[in-house]
């Protein structure tokens, strides 16, 4: 707030400024030739004071926006036009802010010097602050406008994340509840059924410390602190070895897994981060591709870099939902318990540590293709 009134004071001072120039000129007699003179040192004068007006204003990051005792905008900045999008100068606030909540702010402030709230524009949440004050001609109203779309985003964020942990929590934590409880009857303990609840818990329990390490590994990659070497390897062994844990699982359910890397491709890359990558996307092909579909695995060079992609015959992706399958704990099957959500924000984040991207396409009923690209090493071998 406080550049916002050193900003309105030089604005003040410069039109005080051009009113002194003109009382002596209105009161100077002199010949036609001064006059001239004096008129072109006047106009001169304007100029420089408006665009020293204008480069103050534009300075703040805050929109603002002087308006007169006839509610007429006589002067605004680049920030304040970024939230309308319109031709302020001369307009009446209203018209040129075009948002009734404008409107409403305007007639509380002609009774209370100050008035602030938050308004929704096409640009985002903007927080809006009316301060009245005097002038020689009556009075003026400055119009301060504060952008608070990120901070406002910043909170759902934390939010949901909350909201989305402790979904997450309750549904084992409830298990091992129940199951606990049921085992405290020596008789039930030490029957069979007893050993299949203890091993419920035990997997329970492993889910609960597989959500806690990759909650912990996000935020280590996310904050730079996940350790990542970037060496020349061949494409074909992180490959190899993130498909192998679930050919057992595509066997039982009658898939079939293809491979379709070139032996001679190296990329520059941490294998074991790679590895992780390409397990978390072939485990969901298998989980959602249904019996007897198949899945493809491909590597092609493009440019400096290696494409590689990993299409199923599944379910298929609703394209609303293509984007936010990368966010933390979203699930598009909000029935299933058997992940941590987690997989594909962790997998996004170490692709692009590498310098690469990962996206999806897809095709409801007919499967999915995920895509990813690494950076081909410099020694390529070529044979």
């Amino acid at each position: 707030m406080a550049i916002n009134l050193l900003l309105l004071m030089a604005c003040l001072a410069c039109l005080g400024g051009i009113a002194s120039f003109r009382a002596k000129l209105l009161d100077a007699r002199r010949s036609k030739t001064e006059t001239e003179t004096l008129n072109k040192q006047y106009r001169v004068q304007i100029e420089q004071m408006q665009a020293l007006q204008q480069r103050l204003l534009d300075a703040s990051h805050d929109g603002i926006v002087l308006v007169d005792e006839q509610q007429k905008v006589v002067a605004t900045n680049t920030a304040a036009a970024r939230f309308f999008k319109n031709q302020m100068i001369g307009e009446t606030a209203v018209a040129a802010m075009r948002h009734h909540g404008i409107q409403n702010l305007m007639q509380q402030t002609a009774k209370n010097d100050e008035n602030e709230t938050l308004l929704e524009t096409r640009e985002g949440t903007c927080q809006v602050k009316l301060s009245k004050f005097a002038t020689s001609q009556g009075h003026a109203t400055l119009i301060t406008l504060h952008d608070v779309t990120a901070l406002n985003r910043a909170k759902r964020a934390r939010h949901e994340m909350v909201s989305n942990i402790s979904h997450e929590l309750r549904h084992p934590i409830t298990n091992i509840g129940l199951l606990t409880e049921t085992l405290l009857d020596p008789s039930i303990r030490k029957s069979k059924r007893g050993r299949k609840m203890l091993e419920t818990i035990q997997r329970e329990i492993e889910t609960l410390k597989q959500l806690v390490q990759e909650m912990q590994d996000l935020a280590r990659i996310e904050s730079g602190q996940m350790p990542i070497k970037l060496v020349p390897i061949p494409l074909s062994m992180p490959i190899e070895n993130g498909t192998e844990p679930h050919r057992a699982l595509a066997e039982a359910k009658e898939q079939h897994i293809t491979i379709e890397v070139p032996d001679n491709v190296l990329v520059l890359a941490d294998s074991l981060h790679i590895e992780r990558v390409v397990r978390n996307l072939v485990h969901n092909a298998v989980k959602y591709t249904p019996e007897g579909g198949s899945i493809h695995i491909r590597a092609t060079i493009e440019a400096d870099e290696v494409l590689i992609s990993i299409s199923d015959t599944g379910f298929g992706i609703p394209e609303e939902e293509r984007e936010r399958i990368f966010e933390r704990f979203y699930q598009v099957d909000k029935s299933r318990h058997d992940g941590t959500g987690l997989g594909l924000a962790i997998a996004r984040h170490i692709v692009l540590a590498h310098g690469g991207k990962l996206w999806v396409e897809s095709v409801e009923n007919e499967g999915s293709t995920f895509f990813f690209t690494l950076p081909l090493s410099d020694k390529v071998n070529k044979a």
